[in-house]
């Protein structure tokens, strides 16, 4: 049997589909935090269905069937499958999270208080900052990753986990105190306006503990 056809035979690792499987879900965040910070911005009336979000999920299921392919086929080198497994299940995880909340942004903004406003803005900012944080210390250990410098890479990721943590812990401080505030002015709002903003806060605060494991399962493996 020849070299080519040996090879043939086997699958290729399912760490480069992976990787493009996270950068599809965080080029998502990245628009959802676009929609975030134009909610506030918005008139009256809910915004359409965006394109991204109609291509998205298609997108990361088509990685997924690669993912687990390559999983199921023999390979020239042993794979962390079980690790493999855990972070795609996280990764899917928040795909799905994104999803949900985007979908909430097609409804019509809230109206809020003067200063329950300011609270969901400065929210909304730092939410921001997380997504920058984790999407250039991903990038940064790809670099590195492609570049062979495991040393570094090992050390780029631990920094990526510290930087995301302390971010996805002030976040969740701040998702807490504006749940808190929501209450205080419940007599001023709409129901329907309060529901909705309660929903999207749970999914914000659902969505920092996926990105935390994610970081988390990205060391590991």
């Amino acid at each position: 049997m020849d070299l080519t056809t040996f090879t043939s035979i086997f699958s290729g690792s399912a760490h480069k589909p992976l990787s493009q499987h996270r950068q599809v879900i965080l080029d998502a965040l990245v628009l959802l935090n676009r929609q975030l910070q134009s909610r506030l911005m918005a008139d009256e009336q809910g915004h359409e269905r965006a394109k991204w979000l109609t291509d998205f999920l298609p997108a990361v299921e088509k990685l997924e069937q690669e993912i687990l392919a390559r999983l199921n086929q023999p390979t020239l080198t042993a794979q962390p499958k079980g690790l493999v497994l855990s972070l795609l299940q996280t990764q899917n995880n928040l795909a799905h999270l994104i999803c949900r909340l985007a979908e909430r942004l097609t409804y019509r903004p809230p109206r809020l208080t003067e200063d329950l406003q300011r609270s969901v803005e400065q929210l909304n900012q730092h939410f921001a900052s997380v997504v920058y944080s984790l999407k250039s210390g991903v990038a940064k250990q790809d670099r590195l990753g492609i570049a062979g410098f495991r040393k570094q890479q090992s050390r780029a990721l631990l920094e990526v986990n510290q930087e995301v943590k302390i971010a996805v812990d002030e976040l969740r401080d701040m998702i807490s105190a504006c749940k808190g505030e929501v209450f205080q002015h419940e007599g001023e709002l709409d129901p329907l306006d309060m529901a909705l903003l309660l929903l999207s806060l749970e999914d914000m605060d659902d969505l920092t503990l996926w990105i935390r494991s994610m970081v988390i399962h990205m060391q590991q493996l």
